[in-house]
């Protein structure tokens, strides 16, 4: 099984039955970037549709549910439903695909960072879109 097979479905479907913050809300804000839950579609400070893979979605919504909290790799591929550890190397490259479309500045992360031997994090502010 991929690491991110059952991802989008499981967060998806969770969304409306936890009360966790931010979890039914439309879309997210941050950074200049929305994205839109419902559509799966990300758009940029200038409005540009950045396309997504499920597995980057996945992996985005988790980080955006979970702002500045250190995600490891073990956390990710739990939240995920991954039952594969072979594959938490996969992450990293997950990691580094959706840097390339969230990030201004290439080899300097501003928002998507690495806390070295614990995970990663996304280190801005969130706010749920109404």
């Amino acid at each position: 099984m991929h690491p991110f097979a059952a991802a989008t479905q499981v967060l998806h479907s969770s969304s409306a039955h936890h009360g966790e913050s931010g979890l039914a809300a439309k879309g997210f804000r941050f950074a200049g970037w929305e994205l839109h839950t419902r559509s799966r579609k990300l758009r940029s400070c200038d409005g540009q549709e950045v396309s997504l893979t499920k597995t980057e979605y996945a992996l985005l919504l988790i980080l955006l549910k979970h702002p500045r909290k250190i995600m490891s790799r073990d956390s990710i591929m739990d939240m995920t439903q991954a039952e594969d550890k072979t594959y938490d190397r996969a992450i990293d490259v997950q990691i580094l695909r959706l840097r390339r479309k969230i990030e201004s500045r290439k080899g300097a992360p501003v928002l998507l960072k690495t806390k070295r031997s614990a995970g990663y994090f996304l280190d801005t502010e969130v706010q749920p879109l109404d």
